[in-house]
């Protein structure tokens, strides 16, 4: 396992600008996807709802997630590289003792040995250094337990109003999947697809390990706009990139959609849109 390639500028999420706008334009209908996919699994693992069980959720961000995650665990620990975050993260959370947050990366934890039931890591994989990140989890995880590693990104693009607009897959799909491959290849080579992740993946070695993908759909009642859509993606590091290099594949992105559905004229904050994404989960045992 190699380490990755650090082209998204590492103070991304220590701009006090960058993290206000991330808080701000994330809905909480994507936060909604992971909690799917990481509790099932992990309530068929035996892992909730077991005594003085305890929870690591590394690269925690503002702890919006991890806050979420808690409610199935007597304690919670958030750890994530950026200062700010955590800052945002311990000035949510301040009423609940359970839970507590700390600045450190992930190849360092400030964990002890053997004392999480489980770990959680969503988009961590593709910037860790895997060859100090796995020993560390396998260090700070008690006999039996379970690390679960995921992300996730769009599938599918359809109207929410109008069930006889076509889907945004297909040949649509991919020229949006160029233009998002585009802007992460500038801004990061490793983050860009589900098979770079696949053999991440591959490359860890642990007793058992598992593969799950699937298609979810945002929460029924959870509906962005494409404009709303459009600048949630902007607050991203690789979408930054881009822009300080004069480029803007959302924009691209945007009109395409549009062009599809015959809405060149439409303001984007007036179209209502679902989104499909396919998400990656591997589970470690």
């Amino acid at each position: 396992m190699s380490a990755p390639s650090n082209v998204i500028p590492e103070d991304a999420f220590n701009r006090e600008e960058t993290v206000q706008n991330y808080i701000q334009s994330r809905p909480r209908a994507l936060m909604d996807i992971p909690v799917r996919i990481v509790i099932e699994p992990l309530k068929q693992l035996g892992k909730v709802g077991q005594r003085s069980s305890c929870l690591l959720d590394v690269g925690c961000g503002s702890g919006k997630l991890t806050r979420l995650l808690a409610k199935n665990f007597d304690h919670t620990i958030g750890v994530d590289a950026s200062a700010p975050m955590i800052s945002y993260a311990i000035a949510f959370d301040s009423d609940n003792s359970d839970n507590e947050f700390k600045v450190a990366n992930a190849e360092k934890l400030p964990i002890e040995d053997n004392s999480v039931d489980v770990i959680t890591a969503m988009f961590v994989v593709h910037q860790a250094d895997l060859d100090k990140f796995i020993p560390e989890c396998k260090r700070v995880l008690k006999p039996g337990g379970v690390a679960l590693f995921y992300r996730h990104q769009i599938s599918k693009i359809l109207s929410a109003v109008d069930d006889a607009l076509p889907i945004i897959d297909g040949p649509v799909k991919m020229m949006i999947r160029q233009l998002l491959e585009k802007a992460r290849e500038m801004s990061h080579p490793t983050f860009h697809t589900h098979e770079l992740h696949r053999t991440q993946f591959d490359a860890i070695t642990w007793e058992k390990k598992s593969r799950e993908i699937n298609e979810l759909e945002f929460a029924p009642g959870s509906l962005w706009t494409l404009g709303s859509w459009s600048r949630f993606y902007h607050t991203l590091p690789f979408h930054q990139k881009l822009r300080e290099n004069g480029l803007n594949s959302l924009a691209e992105l945007v009109e395409a959609v549009k062009n599809t559905w015959s809405m060149q004229d439409r303001d984007s904050n007036d179209i209502k849109i679902r989104v499909v994404y396919k998400t990656v989960m591997i589970v470690l045992e």
